[in-house]
């Protein structure tokens, strides 16, 4: 029986690696009955919040025989980078403008142009975010588009909410306009330090 242990330090190596694998193998075995077989992998999630719901029926009710309200847009559906920005402002201005979402867009029925951008007050934003999501929509009111501001803890009425959104509704000294070969083009980010006077806006 003495002669099947390993005699050398080699032969004590192989034994050890070996012993290691199969015990690595038994863990991974046992692991995987232990786990059992696989669950579902996904489960269905709201796709609307309680508030962005009611703002969506609250929209609807005020304006929605006069406009479509779209909820959840990209911001970079509405807005592009003004390519006359440096690289550098550029790219922080794709950066700054990456993954953000408008709560909701009201565009005209006839050839969906956007009109009008809502938000929904969050409070639960930190400092750091607040101060981000301000600056870009205070960039959004700079290429031409008003913003409005729901308070999902003090709703307006419909007829409040409507006189509010007409208000808004009014016209800028020039649109976004398609170019041959180029498609839709969009209202630009310009920074401060490089925006002149003649900044083109929407025409509502």
């Amino acid at each position: 029986m003495t002669d099947l242990l390993p005699v050398s330090l080699l032969d004590w190596l192989m034994f050890s690696l070996v012993s290691l694998l199969v015990l690595l193998a038994l863990f991974a075995l046992l692991r995987r009955l232990w786990r059992g077989r696989p669950g579902q992998a996904y489960v269905r999630r709201l796709m609307f919040s309680p508030e962005a719901a009611a703002a969506q029926h609250l929209l609807d009710s005020a304006i929605g025989r006069e406009l479509r309200v779209f909820p959840s847009v990209r911001m970079s559906d509405v807005l592009e980078v003004n390519p006359d920005l440096k690289k550098a402002h550029r790219e922080q201005a794709w950066h700054d403008l990456f993954g953000e979402k408008l709560d909701f867009v009201l565009c005209s029925p006839r050839d969906l142009r956007v009109r009008l951008a809502v938000m929904l007050v969050d409070d639960g934003l930190s400092k750091a975010d607040g101060r981000h999501r301000a600056r870009l929509l205070q960039q959004l009111e700079q290429a031409g588009l008003a913003v409005v501001h729901l308070s999902p803890k003090d709703w307006p009425s419909a007829d409040e909410l409507r006189e509010e959104l007409l208000a808004r509704l009014r016209p800028a000294a020039a649109e976004p306009t398609a170019m041959p070969g180029r498609g839709r083009v969009e209202p630009v980010i310009r920074l401060p330090q490089d925006e002149p006077d003649d900044e083109p806006r929407f025409h509502l």
